[in-house]
């Protein structure tokens, strides 16, 4: 190998890594721990939802402005658009947690059975936006935008 291309081999390749990684915004190690936390909070008031709605209404509260504040947080980071995306599917009221909670209010406690169903559906929610903050790449970004397009 001559040593014109030696060096320039790796300016190639810091140049293909400057523009992969312009794509989508950096991994960033609040939104990971936060959505983590937010993830935990929410199962924890899910299992508790069979009880009466009114019991847990400062938990709630607290919930839906945890949520608030991470798509605060999301909309303002750049190249963020598709974590941006998610946190708004899980703050709609017809979506997800919006909708749960919506549910719970409206009926004043839910059935086990419906908590059983439910669970899982807004637990993946939470991991797929958790994978994508991990790993940043094109598989978990396009298996991001299929849940929020699916949903």
């Amino acid at each position: 190998m001559n040593k014109s291309i030696k060096l320039k081999f790796p300016l190639i390749i810091g140049i293909a890594a400057i523009l992969m990684a312009s794509c989508v915004s950096l991994y960033d190690h609040y939104t990971y721990t936060e959505t983590i936390e937010t993830k935990v909070q929410t199962l924890s008031l899910m299992d508790q939802s069979s009880g009466e709605y009114n019991d847990h209404e400062a938990e709630i509260i607290a919930l839906q402005n945890q949520i608030k504040t991470m798509l605060e947080y999301e909309k303002g980071k750049s190249k963020n658009k598709i974590t941006v995306k998610m946190w708004e599917v899980l703050s709609d009221d017809n979506k997800l947690i919006g909708s749960y909670l919506k549910l719970w209010k409206d009926k004043g406690k839910l059935s086990p059975v419906f908590i059983d169903e439910a669970k899982p559906q807004i637990e993946e929610a939470f991991d797929v936006l958790i994978k994508f903050e991990l790993d940043k790449d094109k598989t978990s970004e396009d298996t991001l935008r299929n849940f929020i397009n699916n949903i």
